[in-house]
């Protein structure tokens, strides 16, 4: 609704209330006229009447008594009068005919020879229905004629406001709008009348605007100048320089950098410098780049980094935390040092050996940032190996080994996703888990974080129900409960290293003196983590839920991991205990909903589908040269018409010149500084009944953080199969 109708809606409303008001009090003062009259007509009877008929009545002359009554009932709004002598009648006339009406009673009283002689009473009775109608129709007459008033007034400002203001905020919101740098632009004037000489808050706006604009022109100018004189010095820079984006992808690299490690700046670009850490630092990666989001620099430290000839160099670096429109990068500073450290190579492996083996992490933290491209590697194999699967006959010898290859593949990115869900928040997908298995499959994983020293126990009740919870979430708690008791026990060296896994039937009865506050009356499955560690004092347990408190050193830990569990577990329904003594150890509860339907729902393989086509044109944005040619050919083989682009500017260029696009299917990082989410929104600003399905290698809901692109966006999980693909695709396009 625009500011003009508001402002007339507004006038309206208020002039309404005030004619209403006006016209209740109106009404009201003539209604106390009205009455006033009645009263005077009453008092009048009294004084003027009373007497002749008091007299008529004591001589018994019904004649006269007859005549006085008629004539009393001719007067204004008097409709019946009657003369009472003990409570009846003996004399009346006229009919009341109104609902409403007001009456009044005279005593008939005579004075003769001294003495007083009550005769009866006459009771006079007026209606007030002509006095309603009165008022009714004068009220219509008035809120018409004002209605009229207000109309025709609220019509004037409509013209005027339209005319004076509401065309030229359209003029300035346009210029707003069209700004461009270094764009040939004139300045903002107004089409107003010739005759306006003085200036107002609409030419207070224009100036502002050009001011704004010849600032921004000045600005960029001077921007510009100093990228070029700081471009000059990123080049002949004797230091390694790189600009990484926030999870390690190669930008940009001056010569210096890229000498270091012989790669070209052109290799680079589609790298991250986790391809260029050495697997056993990567532990030491992770806790640096941790702590540059805490702290906006690191200092330098040294490690090593993989030649391209495969062998190991040793420099210098520090990271820097860099904001640009939003988003965040990592500045990487590097120096060669590998001819000082040659003597100490020995020595720092075994360090970081150690190293590794005492700061053992969960595996999300030390996946993050490969993920991405360890997924685009599995989609290009899992694609073309379903392409050639396709084409090879079904008894072909070769397809025995596509399917090894397909399902080794297939293992790889179930491998990634279980990792990714250690470290990347998702939305819960509650399902009907049979907890002893999923602990089961965990234990493995637990051996491997814990360590050898730690001795792991598991105890479990017979007849255990199911419970519905999201099983990756679960898992998450599981590990970083473990994790916990883990550091608890690295602190106790005076007796075996313990953990044990409880897992039981629980009826939380409302009557149960032992019950929490916060725990809802039910059956749940409990399980516990328990330990023998150097427990907690009771000032900690008061605040071991509270988000970013922690008890480890700083840059060891951010102190979301028990806020994290409690609110997974109160969120799926269910509540958590905690008991601990110090030297004795700590036991954590965790009661989680029995599932109401115990049945697992069968899952149809994809084997068991038929992959879904159509014709529709698809616009395949993805900068991965391999990922984007396999998804092509797969979707041209299910009938499409394709389109492709390698990043958001040549996608926002087919999007204006291809006149029907049906979907967009992006990749959610990419180069060039504007993002799958970013070129989405901008594209259907283009086209805004344009689909828009998101593909990407990490398991968590990538488009949390842009909320503008709309809920009818979907997300496609890398590497995919075929038939997952065309699914994804139907299912984006038919939303």
């Amino acid at each position: 609704m625009t500011v003009a109708r508001r402002l007339i809606l507004s006038i309206v409303g208020f002039s309404f209330i005030v004619t209403l008001l006006s016209t209740g009090i109106q009404l009201y003062i003539d209604y106390r006229d009205h009455l006033n009259e009645i009263q005077a007509g009453f008092d009048d009877i009294r004084e003027t009447r009373l007497p002749n008929l008091t007299h008529n009545v004591w001589v018994l002359d019904e004649e006269q008594i007859l005549l006085h009554l008629e004539s009393l009932i001719n007067a204004s709004n008097i409709e019946f009068v009657s003369i009472s002598d003990n409570e009846q009648a003996r004399w009346r006339s006229g009919v009341i005919r109104s609902e409403k009406t007001l009456s009044a009673t005279f005593p008939l009283t005579l004075a003769s020879n001294g003495q007083l002689f009550e005769l009866g009473s006459l009771t006079v009775v007026a209606g007030l229905n002509q006095i309603y109608k009165n008022l009714q129709e004068k009220a219509v007459i008035i809120l018409a004629s004002n209605a009229v008033v207000i109309f025709l007034i609220a019509g004037f400002f409509l013209i005027v406001f339209q005319y004076q203001i509401s065309r030229h905020l359209l003029s300035l919101s346009n210029f707003a709008r069209n700004i461009k740098l270094e764009g040939d632009q004139p300045p903002l004037q107004l089409s107003r009348n010739p005759s306006h000489e003085s200036s107002d808050e609409l030419d207070d706006v224009v100036s502002a605007l050009n001011l704004m604009k010849k600032n921004i022109d000045s600005s960029f100018l001077a921007l510009r100048e100093s990228e070029q004189f700081n471009r000059m010095l990123f080049e002949q820079s004797p230091m390694g320089l790189a600009l990484n984006h926030i999870d390690g992808q190669f930008i940009d690299v001056n010569p210096a950098y890229a000498k270091i490690i012989d790669y070209s700046a052109e290799e680079l670009s589609i790298m991250s410098f986790w391809d260029l850490t050495p697997q056993d630092q990567q532990e030491q990666q992770s806790f640096k780049i941790q702590q540059l989001k805490e702290k906006s620099v690191t200092l330098p430290f040294e490690r090593e980094v993989i030649h391209k000839d495969g062998h190991l160099v040793s420099v210098q670096i520090s990271y820097h935390l860099l904001e640009r429109e939003g988003q965040q990068f990592i500045g990487t500073s590097m120096e060669d040092i590998s001819q000082r450290k040659s003597s100490e190579i020995a020595l720092a492996k075994s360090e970081e050996q150690l190293r590794q083996s005492e700061k053992m992490r969960a595996v999300g933290e030390l996946t993050g940032g490969v993920a991405h491209d360890f997924n685009n590697l599995l989609a290009v194999v899992l694609g073309n190996a379903e392409l050639l699967e396709e084409k090879l006959p079904p008894n072909a010898a070769e397809q025995q080994y596509l399917n090894t290859l397909i399902s080794a593949a297939t293992r790889g990115a179930e491998l990634t996703r279980r990792l990714l869900a250690f470290s990347r928040k998702q939305m819960l997908n509650p399902t009907v888990t049979d907890v002893t298995e999923l602990v089961d499959n965990m234990a493995d994983m637990l051996k491997r974080v814990l360590g050898e020293d730690i001795e792991v126990t598991t105890e479990y009740e017979e007849h255990l129900w199911k419970c519905e919870i999201d099983q990756g979430q679960l898992e998450n708690a599981i590990l970083n409960l473990a994790i916990n008791s883990r550091d608890a026990l690295l602190t106790t060296n005076d007796r075996s290293s313990r953990i044990v896994v409880e897992i039981s039937n629980a009826v939380v009865d409302e009557d149960d003196p032992s019950n929490q506050d916060d725990a809802v009356p039910g059956n749940y499955v409990m399980l516990s983590v328990s330990d023998n560690g150097c427990g907690m004092s009771r000032e900690i347990l008061d605040r071991v839920f509270e988000p970013f408190f922690t008890t480890k050193p700083i840059g060891e830990g951010t102190g979301l991991g028990l806020s994290m569990i409690y609110g997974f577990v109160k969120q799926s329904g269910g509540h958590i205990s905690l008991y601990s003594e110090e030297g004795i150890g700590t036991s954590v509860k965790m009661f989680l909903p029995r599932a109401i339907n115990e049945e697992k729902v069968k899952v149809i393989e994809m084997d068991e589908q038929k992959p879904a086509t159509g014709n529709e044109t698809i616009l395949v944005l993805e900068d991965d040269p391999d990922v984007r040619e396999l998804t092509v050919l797969q979707l041209k083989s299910l009938g499409y018409n394709v389109v492709q682009a390698h990043d958001g500017k040549s996608a926002l260029e087919v999007i204006r010149n291809v006149e029907k696009i049906d979907l967009l299917l992006s990749d959610v990082v990419l180069p060039g500084g504007l993002r799958g989410p970013e070129v989405a929104k901008k594209a259907r600003d283009e086209k805004p009944n344009l689909s828009v399905l998101f593909m990407s290698g990490y398991t968590q809901n990538a488009l949390d953080s842009h909320p503008e692109i709309g809920e009818t966006s979907l997300l496609l999980n890398k590497p995919f199969r075929k038939k997952e693909l065309a699914a994804k695709i139907r299912e984006a396009i038919d939303i």
